[in-house]
């Protein structure tokens, strides 16, 4: 169960954006962190960049300052209501399913990922 006070769950590119040091991502992150989790997959998503050994580090150790959110039954079970969402890809289903079942907004700038599914999305980059 996450904490009450979480409020988005952020989407790898969002992770990958502030990495590279994009503006709207490192603000958004630095003034939502305490209300914002990520997934377990997100994780594995940013982890498979190639990283140098050092900068691989402090990746982990910003991921894991995360409250994150590990797959469970209920996700599984919501991702198989979504298959009906034929074009979404696994990894995506599981993640907007992790939002739907914590009842968290996704913070991704592809939103065309999740378009057929009922969740709520925030676009820091705007449209």
């Amino acid at each position: 169960m996450i904490e009450k006070s979480k409020k988005y769950l952020i989407d790898s590119n969002i992770i990958i954006y502030h990495l590279n040091g994009e503006k709207m991502a490192m603000d958004f992150l630095e003034n939502y962190f305490e209300e914002s989790c990520i997934s377990r997959l997100t994780v594995l998503e940013v982890l498979s960049f190639d990283f140098s050994d050092e900068d691989e580090k402090y990746v982990l150790k910003m991921l894991n300052s995360f409250e994150i959110i590990d797959t469970n039954e209920k996700i599984i079970l919501q991702s198989l209501k979504n298959r009906e969402y034929k074009k979404i890809k696994l990894v995506d289903n599981i993640i907007a399913s992790t939002a739907q079942i914590n009842n968290l907004i996704l913070v991704t700038r592809n939103e065309k990922d999740f378009k057929n599914i009922k969740i709520d999305i925030l676009n820091i980059f705007g449209k």
